[in-house]
């Protein structure tokens, strides 16, 4: 009688401790909810978004969903905090819409296994297209040619207004199998709807134009893909040899 007792209370301290254990073990996370917005309330369908992914910390975490969920989630989170950014993807995998416009959302995950929800949900507009530029010299180089930095003209489609003006060093490495340099757009003023001509113009050290400016013409590409251009410069300066993709 008094054996069985004992029998019954050992089994229950060690489920107790086994429980002590496992609670200390389970590691201490959160879930974080992102609700999101398309423009103005627009519906997927009718902007062409198929599946919208959330990336927290530049795409430390990432998640996907169909556009139709609605929302993002993530499950099994640190606590701390995470900055939010939410991207609109079509048929081709291509992010034409997202949230960079208002900048990254910061949110406080907690732990616990509480479920944090962004409020008021992240918003989603029509991403910029992506200017893309390489050059070659054959066997000269920047110094050999004379040429400091390339200065950047983007206009809509018939010249009538002016987009944005941007510059880069001819110093900059490119990036890649294909050595594009990406065209500084900190005010996301390419709009991937109006834009259909840019003007380069290489500059030597005492900012006087090397050659004249080599001038492409294109389709406008739509929200957020890339327009990719080539050049091979000279002492004489430079000249197109490639189009927008």
């Amino acid at each position: 009688m008094r054996t069985g007792l004992i029998k019954r209370c050992l089994g229950v301290l060690l489920a107790i401790a086994a429980l002590g254990c496992n609670a200390e073990d389970e590691p201490d996370t959160g879930v974080l909810v992102v609700p999101y917005e398309l423009g103005n309330r627009r519906d997927c369908e009718a902007l062409g978004i198929v599946g919208v992914r959330a990336e927290l910390d530049d795409g430390d975490y990432a998640e996907e969903t169909d556009c139709d969920a609605g929302e993002v989630r993530f499950n099994l989170l640190e606590p701390g905090r995470y900055d939010v950014i939410v991207y609109g993807l079509d048929a081709d995998g291509v992010a034409v819409m997202d949230s960079l416009g208002a900048g990254p959302t910061a949110i406080d995950v907690i732990g616990s296994r509480t479920t944090v929800i962004v409020d008021p949900a992240v918003r989603l507009t029509a991403a910029p297209a992506q200017l893309k530029l390489r050059w070659e010299f054959g066997f000269g180089s920047c110094e050999a040619t004379g040429i400091e930095r390339f200065g950047i003209t983007a206009w809509r489609s018939d010249g009538s207004e002016l987009l944005m003006m941007s510059e880069v060093s001819c110093a900059m490495p490119g990036e890649g199998r294909d050595q594009y340099r990406v065209v500084p757009d900190e005010e996301r003023e390419l709009s991937g709807d109006e834009l259909g001509e840019v003007e380069i113009q290489p500059y030597d050290e005492h900012d006087l134009p090397v050659g004249d400016a080599v001038i492409f013409g294109f389709d406008s590409p739509g929200p957020g893909r890339d327009v990719r251009l080539s050049m091979t410069c000279d002492v004489g300066g430079c000249d197109g040899t490639g189009l927008a993709d």
